[in-house]
C-alpha cells in the first residue's frame, strides 16, 4: 500500500495496553478529579459523584470486567495486528500512562475508569496477553479492536486486519477454557462470571467504514432505516453467545455522534456545530437498539442489559461545554498526519497544552476526560445508562 493511500485509509477510520495489570494499581486514583481528569465535575448536573471519593473505592461490586468494541475502548490489541490503525506512538498515551499503550487517546478509557472504580486492574489486551505468554487474569481482559465492527468484514480492507467482534467473542470463549481452571467447581465459576460486567462498545465502525461509504455494497441490500435493525440484531447475536458462555451483566454503548467528530466536521464542513445528515443516520440505531435489548432480557433468564448513551453524552458537552468545563469542542488536540483535522495524530508531535478540557484528542476520539464524563455520568445518571445505572448493574 502507498503512503498516500495509507494515509487516506487512516482519515477515514471512526471508533467511533500493552499494561501489566500489577503496574496499573500502581497508579492512585485521583482523589482530586478537576487536576487529574480534567475538571470533569459537573458541577451544575447534579448529582455531584466523585468516582473516586473513599466510600465508591471501597466497594468492589464485579469481581471482572471484559471489554469488547472498537478503538474506542482498544487498550492494545492493535499493537499485535497487521493493520494501519495502530496508537502506539507519542502523543497516544502521553497524559496518564505518559507513553502510548495502544489506546486511541491521551489516557485511560472508559473502560479503565470502570475497572478502577471497582480496584481491579486495567483490563489488558487479550493479544498481548497471548503474544507474551502471561496468565490470563481473573480480574478480566480486554478483546476490543480498532477500526473492527458489528459486522465480520468491517475493518478487513486495505487498512489492514481486525479482530472482529465475532473474533472477540472466540477469543473470550478460549480464556473462559483457562480461566475455569481456578475455580472449585463449575458452581463457582458460573457465579464468578455472573457477577462481571461486560462492557460492549462497538457499531461506529459499521457506519464510518461500512454503510456510509459511497461505494458501500451495504447500500444495495439496506436503507438507512433497515441498516440499523440488521446491526442491533446481529449485536444481539453476539451478546447472546456471551450469554450462553456465562455473561449475565451487559453495558452496552450506543453509536456515539459521529457527525460531531473533528475528521467529519474538517471533510463535510457543515454551517451547523455537527454535520446532521450523519447524526441523523446512527441515531436510527440508537433508537432501535434499546428495544432489541429490552426483547433479549426478556428471553435470557438473569440477563441484564444496559445502554450506555455516549451520543447524548457528545450533545450534551456541544450544548454546555462550560458546565463539564470543557473549553473547545469542536477541534483535534494533536497535531494530525494530514494537517487538516481529518487523521490520526502526527508521530511524536506534542499533543496541546489544554488537552484536559478538551472533548477531542485525535480527529475521531474523545479524551481520557470525556471517557472519565462517561462512566461519571452512567454511574448514576439515567438520561445517559438505562434502565439501569451503572452503580445499579455492578450491585446487581
Amino acid at each position: 500500500m502507498s503512503s498516500s493511500s495509507s494515509l487516506l485509509a487512516v482519515s477515514v477510520l471512526l471508533p467511533l495496553l500493552l499494561i501489566n495489570p500489577s503496574q496499573a494499581t500502581t497508579e492512585e486514583p485521583p482523589q482530586n478529579t478537576s487536576s487529574k481528569t480534567g475538571g470533569a465535575l459537573l458541577r451544575s448536573l447534579p448529582p455531584n459523584v466523585d468516582l473516586f471519593d473513599k466510600s465508591n473505592l471501597s466497594n468492589h461490586w464485579i469481581p471482572a470486567l471484559f471489554v469488547f468494541g472498537d478503538s474506542l475502548v482498544d487498550s492494545g490489541n492493535n499493537n499485535f495486528i497487521d493493520t494501519i490503525a495502530k496508537a502506539n506512538y507519542p502523543p497516544y498515551g502521553s497524559t496518564f500512562f505518559h507513553n502510548a499503550t495502544g489506546r486511541f487517546t491521551d489516557g485511560r478509557t472508559a473502560a479503565d475508569f470502570i475497572a478502577q472504580l471497582n480496584g481491579l486492574p486495567y483490563p489488558p489486551p487479550y493479544l498481548g496477553l497471548v503474544k507474551e505468554g502471561k496468565q490470563i487474569p481473573k480480574t478480566g481482559v480486554n478483546f476490543a479492536s480498532g477500526s473492527c465492527g458489528i459486522l465480520p468484514d468491517i475493518g478487513m480492507g486495505s487498512a489492514g486486519k481486525c479482530l472482529n467482534l465475532d473474533a472477540q467473542v472466540e477469543s473470550f470463549e478460549k480464556v473462559t477454557k483457562v480461566l475455569r481452571k481456578e475455580f472449585k467447581d463449575e458452581a463457582e465459576f458460573s457465579q464468578y462470571l455472573s457477577k462481571a460486567v461486560f462492557f460492549v462498545s462497538m457499531g461506529n465502525n459499521d457506519y464510518a467504514l461500512g454503510f456510509m461509504q459511497p461505494d458501500s455494497p451495504l447500500k444495495n441490500k439496506f436503507t438507512p432505516e433497515t441498516f440499523p435493525t440488521l446491526l442491533a440484531q446481529q449485536l444481539a447475536l453476539k451478546l447472546k453467545k456471551l450469554y450462553n458462555m456465562g455473561g449475565r451483566k451487559f453495558l452496552v454503548n450506543n453509536i456515539g455522534a459521529v457527525g460531531c467528530i473533528p475528521s467529519v466536521l474538517n471533510s463535510f464542513k457543515p454551517q451547523t456545530p455537527c454535520f446532521d445528515i450523519a447524526n441523523g443516520m446512527v441515531s436510527i440505531y440508537n433508537a432501535v437498539l434499546p428495544g432489541v435489548l429490552t426483547k433479549l432480557q426478556a428471553q435470557l433468564p438473569g440477563s441484564k442489559f444496559v445502554v450506555s448513551n455516549i451520543f447524548k453524552l457528545f450533545l450534551d458537552i456541544k450544548a454546555m461545554p462550560a458546565a463539564f468545563q470543557i473549553s473547545d469542542t469542536r477541534n483535534n488536540c494533536c497535531v494530525d498526519m494530514l494537517g487538516n483535522g481529518t487523521s490520526p495524530c502526527k508521530m511524536m508531535e506534542p499533543a496541546c497544552k489544554d488537552v484536559k478540557t478538551r472533548l477531542f484528542f485525535d480527529a475521531f476520539h474523545p479524551t481520557q476526560s470525556v471517557h472519565y464524563l462517561l462512566v461519571r455520568r452512567c454511574f448514576v445518571d439515567p438520561s445517559i445508562c438505562a434502565p439501569l445505572n451503572l452503580s445499579q448493574l455492578m450491585r446487581a
